[in-house]
């Protein structure tokens, strides 16, 4: 990028904090630092983008506005460029929606996702020690449906429920998300369709993996508590804990015995799945150590094997906490 389009960015970069600093909302413009704003865009627009009324700075400016507004309409929007093009001696735009509705399908969906990503980590990195668990990082993932406007572009990439009949039902998209406990800052999302290969909540979950860092507590329901989650979250230094599956029974007869309904149990590794390559698989060990632990009607299961320092009322408030 030639240095007059960088001095742009970072004029735009600017201009987008400024907003948040003036509106009440200091804190983005207090965690999201010009330089990660300016590596997020610039990996968007490595050679650059086209001088425009809405470009992409101001229209994410504009649309977080929209989406906050109490009006919510495309109209509200462009009054503020107008207002905001007079208010600095600019070219004065038109309140005609149509090129403001163009610059917010231009915009790359990289840009919200990684400042979303930025903001995320980056709360949940100042939330202070008294908030977590024992000074640990505690992330949660849970997944919801959502319907969409009932468009022809929508059915095709998120189909309706099979079980409706054709024109009488919406686009149903996946939404899966990992939260920070403390901070309730949202770290990262995916979304799917509802139907089809790789759209299930565990497929979602896995993409996720990777804002999951050593000494971390995952908290889940109970589908995610299979054996390869478990094995690969552990592998990278986190814990978890959760209700275990529906067709897993605790037998608290067998395993080592740490107190009442509270032992320690192996899992031999299932057969490997078709989705994980043969060499991911290999690393995995033949056997998967963990705790089930019963307390207040709860049954859980987690990695937190320490049945002194970490007690079943414990492992049950930190998973209530969910």
């Amino acid at each position: 990028m030639n240095p007059t389009r960088l001095a742009r960015l970072r004029q735009h970069i600017e201009t987008f904090r400024l907003q948040f600093a003036q509106d009440g909302t200091n804190t983005l413009s207090a965690a999201l630092t010009p330089q990660a704003m300016e590596h997020i865009v610039r990996a968007a627009y490595p050679a650059g983008w086209r001088e425009r009324i809405y470009g992409p700075l101001t229209t994410l400016k504009l649309f977080v506005g929209q989406a906050l507004s109490s009006d919510g309409a495309c109209l509200d929007a462009v009054g503020r460029r107008l207002s905001e093009s007079v208010s600095l001696g600019e070219a004065v735009c038109s309140l005609n929606t149509g090129p403001y509705c163009k610059a917010r399908v231009r915009l790359p969906l990289a840009i919200p996702r990684g400042m979303l990503e930025e903001l995320g980590g980056r709360l949940e990195s100042l939330t202070l020690s008294p908030w977590r668990w024992r000074a640990r990082s505690v992330k949660l993932f849970d997944a919801t449906t959502v319907s969409m406007p009932d468009t022809p572009s929508n059915q095709q990439a998120y189909p309706q429920n099979h079980e409706q009949q054709p024109g009488l039902g919406f686009p149903l998209a996946r939404i899966g998300a990992l939260m920070g406990l403390a901070s309730g800052a949202v770290l990262g999302y995916e979304v799917a369709a509802c139907q089809g290969k790789d759209t299930g909540e565990q497929t979602l979950f896995r993409t996720l993996y990777r804002h999951i860092q050593p000494g971390d507590i995952v908290l889940a329901d109970a589908l995610h508590c299979t054996w390869w989650t478990i094995a690969m979250l552990h592998a990278s230094g986190a814990d978890i804990v959760m209700p275990p599956h529906a067709r897993r029974a605790a037998d608290f007869r067998r395993g080592t015995r740490l107190g009442k309904r509270d032992h320690l149990v192996e899992w031999p590794r299932p057969k490997k799945p078709a989705w994980m390559d043969a060499e991911t698989y290999e690393k995995l060990p033949e056997h998967l150590r963990v705790r089930e632990v019963e307390t207040g009607g709860r049954l859980l299961v987690t990695t937190l094997l320490d049945a002194e320092s970490v007690r079943p009322q414990a492992v049950s408030a930190l998973y209530a906490a969910r």
